[in-house]
Order: C-alpha cells, then sequence, then structure tokens
C-alpha cells in the first residue's frame, strides 16, 4: 500500500517547458483515509527512493517540481518540514537542479509558511482574476480572502515569484477589459520576475470557453506596455 503511495506522490522523470527533465512531488495526493495527507516521512522517503533511483541509473534531472494533489501543496501541515527536507536531498544528489513550487495563491498568514518559500528557487503562484467576485466565482474560495492573496504576493521576493494566470470566457469570464485592468493592476503591486499566461485547448460545455489568440496576444501585449513585466503566452491546456 505505501510503495503504491509513493508512486503516486512522485511522478517522472518527464520533460518540461523552461525546466528540462524534471519529477514532479505531490504531497498532498489522496491517502485511503478521509482529509488526511501522506505523512512527511512518506513523501521524503518517496523522493529520497526516486532520487537514489536516478542517481544509480545515471539519469540527470535539471528540476523538481511541487505541485498539488487533492488539494494545493501548502495545505498540508507538514509543508514546512517537506520542503526543508526535499531542499536537503536535492543538494545532496542533483546540486544545480531548481526546486520549484506551482501553487495557488494564498494569504501568507503563517511565518511558518512564508519561511517554507524560502527553499524554492522559483515559485509559481496561479492569480487567476482580478477582482474579488471572479477570483471567487474560479476557485471556490471566500471573496474576502482576494486581497489578502494579492498583498501577501506583493510581501515575497519578487525575483523568484513568477504569476500564472489561465484565462476563459463563458459563464465566468476573466478575459474582459475590466478584469484585466484590474489584474494588471495586482501585477503592477506584485512585481513578478515574469508572468505566465494559458487558456484552455477545448471548451468545456458553457462553463470553460477557450479566449481567442488575438485576445491572449492582446492581453500579453497590455501586460508588456503597463508593467514592463516578460510575459509568456504557454500552449492551450
Amino acid at each position: 500500500m505505501i510503495a503504491r503511495l509513493q508512486e503516486e506522490i512522485v511522478l517522472g522523470p518527464a520533460d518540461y517547458p523552461r525546466l528540462g527533465r524534471t519529477i514532479v512531488v505531490r504531497p498532498t495526493v489522496e491517502t485511503i483515509r478521509v482529509n488526511r495527507f501522506p505523512t512527511q516521512a512518506i513523501v521524503v522517503t518517496a523522493v529520497a527512493r526516486k532520487l537514489i533511483e536516478l542517481v544509480r541509473a545515471s539519469e540527470k534531472i535539471q528540476a523538481m517540481m511541487i505541485e498539488g494533489g487533492s488539494e494545493g501543496p501548502t495545505k498540508h501541515p507538514e509543508f514546512h518540514q517537506i520542503c526543508e527536507n526535499l531542499r536537503q536531498l536535492l543538494n545532496k544528489h542533483f546540486p544545480k537542479a531548481l526546486m520549484c513550487l506551482v501553487t495557488d495563491a494564498t494569504p501568507l498568514d503563517s511565518p511558518n509558511l512564508r519561511h517554507a518559500l524560502t527553499f524554492f528557487d522559483q515559485t509559481t503562484l496561479r492569480l487567476h482574476a482580478g477582482t474579488q467576485k471572479t477570483w471567487a466565482a474560479l476557485t471556490g474560495s471566500n471573496p474576502k480572502q482576494f486581497k489578502g492573496v494579492v498583498e501577501s504576493l506583493g510581501r515575497l521576493g519578487a525575483e523568484r515569484v513568477i504569476v500564472q494566470t489561465r484565462f476563459v470566457r463563458g459563464e465566468v469570464d476573466n478575459s474582459n477589459e475590466n478584469e484585466v485592468k484590474a489584474w494588471i493592476r495586482h501585477l503592477t503591486e506584485i512585481r513578478p520576475a515574469g508572468v505566465h499566461i494559458s487558456t484552455p485547448a477545448k471548451a468545456k460545455g458553457k462553463k470553460e470557453i477557450p479566449v481567442t489568440k488575438s485576445r491572449m496576444s492582446q492581453i500579453a501585449e497590455l501586460v508588456t506596455t503597463k508593467t514592463g513585466i516578460p510575459v509568456e503566452v504557454l500552449s492551450a491546456t
């Protein structure tokens, strides 16, 4: 059972754009116990075994990406300990590899959580809207948290932060003029090292409709013009 769980925690290696050969670590995969995540010991052991396996096979990686399972990775109660141990493992076996985090933007009220982010070379935070109403509609989060989320992003070391946004139309539209203007204002406050934008490859009924290529290009140009922050339009997902 634990061996199978460890296989779900660590995926790869696989080739990722901008990162190269990467393993993915998911500390919040579902377990057989409801509302419980794998323990820190299980997560760290799974990663240690994978890294040793790669070393023995003379296979190199350029990055380790920590992302969510059933919940975002920062929801793990032992997130700080996991990050600290993974950093040590990566430094030992692949010291040149990047340690990256991909997660939804969240209020960083906990000093423990803010310190955990210092272990990462790159942090990609998803901010999918410019207004609290649209953000809540897209994420299912409490709209009152939105202000705290944006303020928290602004307090991070911008040189390591990438803001990622997925634009959609349909029942909720975060690509309209007012929404994009508000989103860009937040980018001006956050001042991330870069911005990645994407849109779905296909429509999912009326709920989620892709944004046109021309609109995506317009949004990218607006960000560059208004903020000077480099923007990358990712392939449709």
